[in-house]
């Protein structure tokens, strides 16, 4: 079975001309191309926000983007939620307010100027983490990695979407996704492992995105004590990192990676 007949619904065939130097010229071939779709995402019947997103996990991305964005604090505010073509409806167990409402998002691929500090209802839960005594050993670091690449079957084949993976302090895995966009990715595994109970302080989030400043928010958001990447950090992210004592990993390579904040986290055996 082709990656194709695998994963028609994530993957799209276009006719490509290949350049080959050392033929000369182009030639005609075939290339696979992760699909990009849009999702509406209503609250309470309003439209909150549109997703350019892989159509995989939906449900999974509209818990975890609420969740990270602070805009329910557990999944037990989410009264109802529907999935139905590009349209997913939540209702909660209240009403939003006139300012939330307001604050229409276009949630894209493309990276944001990012936020200087955190809202204050983030702030609330990333104080959380001072407390947090977690400890991860490096190894489970570098299986994260090794899961990232394993299972990132939509990249493989087309090269264009990110990976996000949340695992526990034993290195299990908990929740894994994939897409084009690396927001989307993390908000999908938050969404997963909400669904699934999991308590976010005892996790490691691992992604294959740039750590910049929106993505540390989601990680404090959600309490969760470590983030790490195949990728860089920026200077932002660490900051904020710094300010609220999140273990920040970032350029895992092999058996190496750079360790950029609350190192005691991180124990070698």
């Amino acid at each position: 079975m082709t990656e194709k007949e695998k994963h028609g619904k994530l993957l799209s065939e276009h006719k490509i001309l290949r350049f080959n130097l050392s033929k000369g010229g182009f030639e005609a071939s075939a290339d696979l191309v992760a699909i990009e779709d849009l999702v509406n995402l209503y609250v309470n019947d309003s439209l909150y926000a549109v997703f350019h997103c892989l159509p995989s996990q939906i449900k999974e991305l509209a818990i975890g983007h609420l969740l990270t964005e602070g805009i329910v604090s557990g999944i037990k505010e989410i009264l109802e939620i529907k999935v139905a073509k590009r349209r997913v409806r939540v209702q909660l167990t209240r009403e939003l307010s006139h300012q939330t409402l307001k604050e229409i998002q276009l949630i894209s691929t493309m990276c944001g100027e990012g936020r200087l500090k955190p809202p204050p209802r983030t702030l609330r839960n990333a104080y959380k983490l001072k407390f947090n005594r977690n400890k991860f050993n490096a190894e489970i670091i570098f299986r994260a990695m090794k899961i990232l690449n394993s299972r990132a079957s939509i990249f493989r084949a087309s090269g264009g979407t990110h990976a996000a993976a949340l695992l526990d302090e034993n290195g299990a895995l908990i929740a894994f996704a994939e897409d084009v966009g690396r927001h989307n990715a993390v908000d999908k595994v938050v969404g997963e492992a909400a669904m699934k109970k999991a308590d976010f302080s005892g996790l490691l989030l691992a992604s294959t995105g740039r750590l910049t400043s929106e993505i540390v928010i989601k990680t404090l958001q959600m309490g969760i004590p470590v983030l790490a990447s195949l990728s860089a950090p920026t200077d932002r992210g660490i900051k904020l990192a710094e300010a609220f004592g999140l273990t920040l990993i970032g350029f895992i390579r092999g058996k190496r990676f750079n360790l950029y904040s609350s190192p005691e986290r991180i124990k070698i055996d």
